[in-house]
């Protein structure tokens, strides 16, 4: 196992005393702020004009914000834990992050219980080997996020975080579920060069933290990919897949929590004070993480892929903004530059990704139009052609699966 990280450095120069919680609870209650001021608007919008498509706007302003507020303080709140709880930093973060993958099983069941969904089919074997198989990648990224944060700043953590459309396109073009083509090919080499000035400006550099986010990052690429798959080829909703994927992502933290932490959890679990809080603790990042999953859903619903990509950039950027504020940590202008060329290859390949895709998606629905017999020799006309077409380019901007959305909602 890597050397426990020295305490005093740059990285946790503003980690400490209680005023760090107070500005992660400011964070939040300020983009809360924002969704009920957008919420209310809306609901005046749509009392005096229901079909107005600022009325949509509105809508997708308050996901927006909401999945920022659930995101970004996710992030924040793990990282103080990790690093600062009870004054030493947390002794235990992978059992942290296994108690996280069962709170979603948890939560998965109680949504689907009381949103009253249709009774569940009878499980599929096949279905639940491969959930289970994408859950023990779930937990390794999961665990190897939460592990670096001991090493490196939440702005150099973002930064690196980047490199997930890399993976994506790797190992979406071995398993033949994401085309390449040179101009992604192009954008993801921009984003790459966009990841080394990040990680050249980085004045606290540390390769253990380093290296924890990359092997994230390709974890989170192979269970991205394998997710599309899945979602693609059954029909099966993201809440229960995530309920399929919970026992696997769980026992597979379960060795590493024995190898590693086996004291802590018999000092921890035997009662008293510290095991009171440690559950009030976990409950609300679990909670948290099982929100942004619902707000995504939704997103996604409401938005095109292009309009992801920007959004998501949009959060990189405050996430690091929010980690200046709340940890006074710092950021170079080389990686500032690096975040705006990583920033420019991300939008470049969802343009290049959106419009590849409504070619396919036009291709594919002129194939099924029924032909005419021979005789008759009709032919589509243009305006049925064009609707056609724009039909299509709307269902690949909004209902086919984007990998760069499923990177950007981490």
């Amino acid at each position: 196992p890597p050397e426990t990280p020295s305490r005093p450095s740059q990285r946790d120069a503003g980690m400490a005393g209680p005023d760090v919680s107070s500005r992660i609870l400011g964070e939040l209650l300020f983009f809360l702020g924002l969704v009920a001021v957008s919420e209310c608007i809306r609901k005046v919008a749509r009392w005096r004009c229901p079909d107005h498509p600022v009325v949509n706007a509105l809508l997708i302003s308050s996901l927006t914000l909401g999945w920022y507020s659930t995101s970004i303080t996710l992030v924040l709140l793990n990282k103080w834990v990790v690093s600062s709880w009870m004054a030493g930093g947390l002794k235990f973060p992978i059992f942290y992050t296994m108690t996280h993958m069962i709170l979603k099983g948890v939560f998965s069941v109680l949504y689907l219980g009381c949103t009253g969904c249709p009774r569940m089919r009878p499980l599929d074997w096949k279905v639940l080997r491969i959930a289970s198989f994408i859950g023990v990648l779930v937990g390794l990224d999961v665990v190897a996020s939460n592990l670096s944060f001991q090493y490196i700043t939440v702005t150099f953590y973002v930064m690196v975080k980047s490199s997930s459309l890399i993976w994506i396109l790797v190992f979406g073009a071995l398993a033949k579920v994401e085309p390449c083509s040179p101009q992604i090919a192009t954008c993801v080499l921009v984003i790459a060069a966009g990841i080394f000035l990040s990680t050249c400006g980085e004045a606290d550099f540390n390769a253990t933290g380093f290296t924890l986010v990359l092997a994230s990052e390709i974890f989170a690429a192979a269970r991205w990919v394998g997710t599309q798959a899945l979602m693609t080829d059954r029909e099966l909703d993201t809440v229960t897949a995530v309920l399929y994927m919970s026992p696997g992502s769980t026992l597979s933290l379960l060795p590493l929590v024995l190898a590693r932490e086996h004291e802590e959890m018999v000092i921890l679990l035997e009662g008293g004070r510290q095991t009171l809080i440690y559950a009030l603790l976990v409950i609300v990042p679990g909670f948290l993480a099982f929100v942004l999953l619902i707000i995504e859903v939704k997103l996604v619903q409401e938005t095109s892929s292009l309009t992801l990509a920007v959004l998501g950039n949009l959060k990189s950027v405050t996430t690091i903004l929010f980690a200046i504020l709340v940890f006074r940590e710092s950021a170079t202008l080389l990686q500032w530059c690096g975040v705006m060329v990583g920033t420019a290859g991300m939008l470049c390949y969802s343009y290049f990704k959106k419009g590849k895709n409504a070619i396919q998606d036009c291709d594919a629905g002129f194939a099924k139009v029924p032909q005419a017999s021979e005789p008759k020799h009709e032919v589509m006309p243009h305006a049925q052609s064009d609707e056609i077409r724009g039909k299509m380019s709307k269902l690949s901007s909004k209902d086919m699966p984007c990998p760069l959305f499923l990177a950007c909602m981490r």
